[in-house]
């Protein structure tokens, strides 16, 4: 008989169990540079590359409100006040890759 068995540790045990396993190899939600959340920067990095609130909504399948909203948070946190300034924060912080990759094949 198997002791470790959910039919003879009781369901929530093992449940527990599992929980705590899974606890071990799944990372804490992180927040990224100056403070914002892994949604906000995916926000930003669109909003680097030129998109509306309306067209971030549609690529991250979220209300044109929640866009807007994301956005004020992102100013608010970064320290920013237009989309510029938004932009240039996610250049100066990698955050667009493939922007970093142009720098690194333009020699100096």
């Amino acid at each position: 008989m198997d002791l470790k068995s959910p039919f003879t540790l009781g369901h929530s045990v093992a449940v527990a169990e599992l929980a705590e396993e899974a606890g071990r190899r799944l990372p804490r939600r992180r927040e990224a540079v100056a403070g914002l959340t892994a949604r906000e920067v995916e926000a930003l990095i669109l909003l680097a590359r030129g998109l509306s609130n309306r067209q971030i909504a549609e690529r991250l399948v979220i209300t044109p409100k929640t866009a807007r909203n994301h956005v004020e948070h992102i100013y608010a946190k970064i320290g920013a006040s237009s989309r510029a300034g938004a932009a240039m924060f996610a250049v100066q912080h990698g955050l667009l890759p493939e922007e970093k990759a142009a720098a690194a094949r333009t020699p100096r």
